[in-house]
């Protein structure tokens, strides 16, 4: 180990030893003359430009020696932060020898073995916490209702009630202000359409709050095939099998449901994809919900909008994490990573 320790030593060493060996060297093959040639500062000025020149090549070489095992060194730091940031927390740097970087290296390792071990402890948690709803399942079912009670007065029950107002109106300037009459009547349909998607989001929320007795790829199909049938909207699946822990499939399953009801009721899209997909090694899972619909300005939505709220605190729940990529006019495709701990695949075992 001591060894690595003065390993650029011993390359600056190397490197002086060569420079004056060849700056020797050279004046003795080239420039035999200027050993017979008095000591004066014409010849030590001479003898020094060649020293320069020589001992500047040899200051490259060694220079590029060193740089090499620091910027190896520094690439596979980054790769593994990377890592970490993307959620394979189960990531570890190498000890290759370098004594430089050994307390960086296991610093780092340090860090991500702590990451993973709170990932593991929230997943652990979220755990018990589902075992708490379902001890109070009653309760949730009553708010649940509650909560589908105010949506149904606050959004539906007034555009219906505004629908039956522009209604009477048309029906009285039908005959004398027709053109007003055609105002009113593209008001109400589109009345009727937001009336319509409202509708839609809060009957694919009516599903159970937790799966029953089916896994996560199987009610996400079972979603998509409901959605598909009921409503005017494609929904094409790309689902791999997988078992994960109940609670993260719980989550996950709520994610899209209140994923999928922000695309009925604000993307006005023709078609949504959903995806399901295990990485390699089992450790990272990535839920993605994506529409062609119209698209957002990220910024401008508030965080305190409840369904981005929902699934932002869902996501951090399990240890996940979730992003929205949009374009006006293009679209949007919401992204879940969550990450698999050690821990959870001992316990499924």
């Amino acid at each position: 180990m001591w060894f690595f320790r003065f390993k650029w030593i011993v390359y600056h060493f190397i490197s002086s030893v060569l420079a004056i060996f060849g700056c020797a060297l050279t004046i003795h093959v080239l420039f035999p003359d200027l050993l017979c040639l008095p000591l004066n500062s014409t010849t030590i000025l001479g003898s020094l430009a060649i020293a320069v020149v020589i001992s500047g090549l040899s200051a490259i070489l060694g220079g590029f020696y060193s740089s090499r095992d620091i910027r190896s060194e520094l690439e596979e730091i980054t790769l593994g932060a990377k890592n970490l940031a993307y959620g394979n927390l189960h990531y570890r740097l190498e000890f290759k020898g370098n004594a430089e970087f050994e307390g960086i290296i296991q610093a780092f390792n340090e860090m991500a073995s702590r990451l993973e071990s709170q990932v593991g402890a929230l997943q652990k948690l979220a755990e018990e916490n589902e075992q708490l709803l379902q001890e109070t399942k009653i309760t949730a079912i009553s708010e649940e209702r509650q909560r589908l009670a105010r949506d149904l007065h606050d959004a539906v029950s007034q555009q219906l009630f505004a629908i039956s107002m522009m209604a009477a109106t048309a029906q009285k300037v039908a005959q004398t202000k027709p053109e007003q009459t055609q105002g009113l009547i593209r008001e109400i349909s589109q009345s009727a359409l937001r009336a319509q998607a409202e509708m839609r989001s809060l009957l694919l929320q009516l599903r159970p709050l937790t799966l029953q007795d089916e896994s996560l790829t199987d009610a996400l199909a079972s979603l998509a095939s409901e959605l598909q049938g009921k409503q005017t909207i494609q929904c094409d699946v790309d689902l791999d099998h997988m078992d994960l822990p109940k609670n993260i499939e719980n989550q996950l399953f709520r994610i899209a449901q209140e994923g999928l009801s922000n695309v009925l009721r604000h993307a006005e899209a023709s078609r949504v994809r959903i995806s399901l997909k295990m990485s390699q090694g089992r450790r990272r899972v990535l839920l993605t919900i994506e529409d062609d619909g119209k698209g957002f300005i990220l910024d401008e939505i508030p965080h305190s909008s409840i369904g981005i709220r929902s699934i932002i605190e869902r996501a951090t729940l399990i240890g996940g994490t979730a992003e929205w990529l949009t374009v006006p006019g293009e679209g949007t495709r919401l992204e879940i990573r969550v990450p698999i701990s050690l821990e959870s695949d001992s316990k499924e075992g």
